[in-house]
């Protein structure tokens, strides 16, 4: 009788998940105790790749982590390179490291050509997916710590694999990434076997870093990872017009979440005292679900801004990293609370305006149309100039919301059209003589009252990203409103800046 025969495996699928075994288990055991910014950071971007491993066959996944990679890829080779010019890292070593570093870029971006993202981004499921992978790489290459010595981050990074190379590898399917991640994983365990290869390279007079903490104090924080295991889901309907307390609510558990994210239970920051250490993973989870409720508002904001665009589901994740990070930036002490559509608004039109690439990196600004040079059954490449349709719809958008706006008795147009040139509630009340009940009242009155109009007629706007959603249509009314209208003199620009 035949000897039954072992299913046969990939043997260098098998050695790729060995060495990310490997690289995890040793990485535990050499991590220094205390948690640094970085190595938080790096919590979230491998909470990110767990979280998306049940659908990892998904085009937005494959894309989505493979620019998320690209930016740490960037950051590391940034790093790398500061460290091997001050002498803190031998140079072979180096060498062979952004070597691999920019290989496996290059293997990324040959995956990113070979998938059409033209309809990617469109369900909850891709928006899922790229504010959780967005979020997690905002927050490992984002501003870092000023406190925090770029040699720690350097040093999670190695520890890391950077960035788990071999499971991004995986996830991402490009036969020419594996082989290049497997040697990277191989670096960073020569790494992991003398970290002392990495030199000190501070200045003499550098401030002391530090002190660590004790071991008991990081086990306190582990459970914050847990919180960010599942994709965190708006729970505002796309578009939603927040009012000034409700995203005065928002702002505040996104702090409260930010400093539980970072905070030591042993010192806590000002804004936890007299808070339980037990409850800080609730708060790291409610702030983050905050950001992302923020985001969630103004998503039609996106899709007004990427139609009839090449690689548009690139350009969308991009805009969704920008608008995370706009939503942590963002201070309602600083203008308004209401002010927090204006300021998403205008971040995505400068990530528009700079452009960027299927990695991230900024492009070129194109001042005039490339000349043509060859012909397809007699018409033109796609020119690099704006969309004579697009450029109608606009007007069209204008000509509706002006209309809108002219059929609404004074009472209510007034004050919409002061919070649409930006000023604050307390201020449009002041102005018209009422109080800011009064105003927020006959603002939200206002607004109804075009989105039925408007909606009365959306068999003939088919440029609309949402049936049921007209604010993005009238953010950007209101940006080409303020272009050629000046704010009221007599409404006083010191309490918020006029949009």
């Amino acid at each position: 009788m035949p000897r039954p025969t072992a299913p046969r495996v990939d043997r260098e699928q098998a050695k790729a998940w060995l060495l990310a075994g490997e690289t995890a288990l040793d990485g535990a055991i050499h991590a220094p105790a205390s948690r640094s910014a970085a190595s938080v950071g790096l919590a979230a971007w491998q909470a990110a790749l767990a979280a998306v491993q049940p659908v990892h066959n998904a085009p937005i996944v494959r894309r989505s982590v493979a620019i998320g990679h690209l930016a740490i890829l960037r950051d590391t080779h940034a790093l790398v390179d500061e460290a091997a010019k001050a002498g803190a890292l031998p140079g072979p070593y180096a060498d062979a490291l952004v070597g691999n570093i920019r290989e496996l870029a290059r293997a990324h971006q040959t995956m990113l050509s070979q998938i059409d993202g033209r309809r990617l981004g469109a369900t909850r499921v891709d928006q899922a997916v790229m504010l959780q992978v967005g979020t997690a790489v905002r927050q490992l290459t984002g501003r870092p710590d000023l406190t925090e010595p770029s040699r720690v981050r350097l040093d999670v990074l190695l520890r890391s694999g950077l960035g788990q190379a071999v499971v991004v590898a995986n996830l991402v399917g490009e036969p020419s990434a594996r082989p290049t991640a497997a040697r990277i994983s191989r670096l960073s365990l020569e790494y992991l076997t003398d970290p002392q290869m990495l030199r000190p390279s501070d200045p003499p007079d550098a401030p002391p870093a530090p002190a660590p903490v004790e071991p008991k104090a990081a086990a306190l924080r582990e459970p914050r990872a847990s919180a960010r295991i599942a994709p965190m889901e708006p729970t505002v309907s796309p578009g939603t017009v927040l009012d000034g307390p409700s995203i005065l609510a928002l702002c505040q558990a996104r702090d409260l979440g930010a400093a539980a994210a970072t905070g030591d239970p042993l010192n806590p920051p000002e804004i936890l005292l007299g808070v339980d250490p037990s409850r800080w993973p609730q708060l790291v989870a409610e702030g983050r679900q905050a950001v992302t409720d923020l985001v969630g508002s103004v998503i039609p904001m996106v899709y007004a801004q990427t139609r009839r665009t090449p690689n548009a589901a690139d350009t969308r994740g991009q805009m969704f990293v920008e608008l995370m990070g706009a939503a942590y930036r963002f201070d309602p002490q600083r203008t308004s609370p209401e002010g927090w559509a204006s300021y998403a608004w205008m971040t995505i039109k400068h990530a528009r305006s700079r452009g960027v690439d299927d990695a991230g990196v900024v492009r070129k600004r194109i001042t005039a149309p490339r000349p043509s040079t060859v012909a397809l059954e007699g018409r033109d490449p796609a020119s690099r100039a704006p969309d004579p349709g697009q450029l109608v719809e606009d007007r069209h958008a204008v000509a509706a919301i002006t209309q809108a706006l002219g059929q609404l008795p004074t009472s209510l147009r007034e004050p919409l059209m002061a919070s649409m040139q930006g000023h604050p509630l307390r201020e449009i009340a002041e102005h018209l003589g009422y109080s800011e009940s009064t105003a927020h009242r006959r603002i939200k009155e206002a607004r109804e009252h075009i989105r039925d109009d408007i909606a009365s007629h959306a068999d003939d706007r088919p440029w609309v990203p949402f049936d049921t959603e007209i604010d993005p249509v009238l953010e950007r009314a209101q940006r080409m409103f303020e272009q050629t209208s000046l704010p009221s003199s007599d409404l006083r620009p010191s309490r918020g800046p006029a949009r």
